[in-house]
């Protein structure tokens, strides 16, 4: 293994880094090989944590976000395949991020000097920042409202999935993640779902949340919607009540807040058929787009048309 810098000049490092990264290199190879891609580079950025009594926590969070990427089926053609290697890189990127939201273990990598800001191309990072910031929110409401929570579910004989709520957390987030990507990516019907429908969607669940709606009939009606969600809607019921007192208050403004503002991930949105997919480009035409394995490691995407690169770097990252 050779390692090179940003200018591509080799570098010599201690040996038990380049243990670490020999390691790291083989499981990213795995990963690549197991979605049918060849790459002759991988790109990365090393990580170096401080010795804190909140670092095994750090690392064991990291791990369990990064772990929710995973895929149980093949990609059914390089297309999809790159897709979900992306979706994977992407969830490393968003694994040291939120895991360093809750532990404040190192400095914060996606300011102006950040490598979060190098590693990601700019509406990934965009997104990454607004996906994390509501993620911490949810987070912080279910660490202050853990014992709720259970009472609520006991009440409503619901068993308790987890033993923490570090465990109900990463549980809620790959509730999510099944949903909102393996769900779509792998439907056999083409998710050409309208997007300022789907926005819509969101708001009226947050102004339910927000107190905005009155009456039995809509109460039900929005209560037996969060019920359909499990647990990711079990735990905003349990909670809802708690919204004026302290510390629910500045909690829950928080989520609120965050949420709304997540709402413009749905501008990204592919759309898939027939194990391809589509985005938007300039208008409302859908169009195909491919994505490209550079001689550097990269993954581009281009238009299928015009092979116009459209959203470039995702990058390797190692701790």
């Amino acid at each position: 293994m050779e390692v090179f810098d940003q200018n591509g000049c080799s570098l010599q490092l201690p040996q038990v880094l380049v243990l670490n990264l020999e390691q790291a290199l083989a499981q990213a190879l795995a990963k690549d090989k197991a979605l049918g891609i060849t790459r002759n580079r991988i790109p990365f950025r090393c990580i170096l944590l401080p010795n804190k009594p909140q670092t095994g926590n750090f690392c064991e969070l990291v791990q369990a976000i990064r772990d929710i990427a995973h895929f149980d089926v093949a990609p059914n053609n390089r297309n999809q395949g790159i897709w979900m290697r992306c979706v994977q890189l992407y969830w490393e990127a968003k694994s040291i991020l939120l895991a360093n939201k809750i532990f404040k273990l190192i400095p914060d990598p996606t300011l102006a000097d950040g490598y979060l800001r190098y590693l990601l191309p700019p509406q990934a990072f965009a997104n990454l920042l607004l996906e994390t910031d509501a993620d911490k929110a949810l987070y912080d409401l279910l660490e202050a409202g853990e014992s709720e929570i259970c009472s609520w579910a006991k009440a409503k004989g619901i068993d308790y999935p987890n033993t923490c709520v570090v465990e109900l957390f990463i549980y809620i987030l790959k509730a999510r993640f099944e949903t909102n990507e393996l769900g779509l990516a792998f439907s056999l019907i083409p998710s050409w779902q309208n997007k300022r429908a789907y926005k819509e969607y969101y708001r009226r669940h947050l102004k339910f949340l927000s107190d905005l709606y009155s009456g039995d009939a809509i109460e039900k009606q929005y209560e037996k919607e969060f019920m359909e969600m499990g647990w990711p809607g079990y735990v905003l019921l349990a909670l809802r009540s708690k919204k004026t007192h302290k510390p629910w208050f500045k909690l829950w403004q928080s989520y609120l807040k965050t949420h709304r503002k997540a709402i413009k991930l749905i501008d990204s949105q592919i759309y898939w058929k027939d194990d391809n997919f589509y985005q938007n480009r300039r208008t409302s035409q859908r169009l195909p787009i491919v994505g490209v394995v550079t001689d550097e490691g990269y993954f581009n995407w281009a238009w299928g048309e015009e092979k116009e690169h459209i959203s470039s770097r995702h990058q390797r990252m190692k701790r």
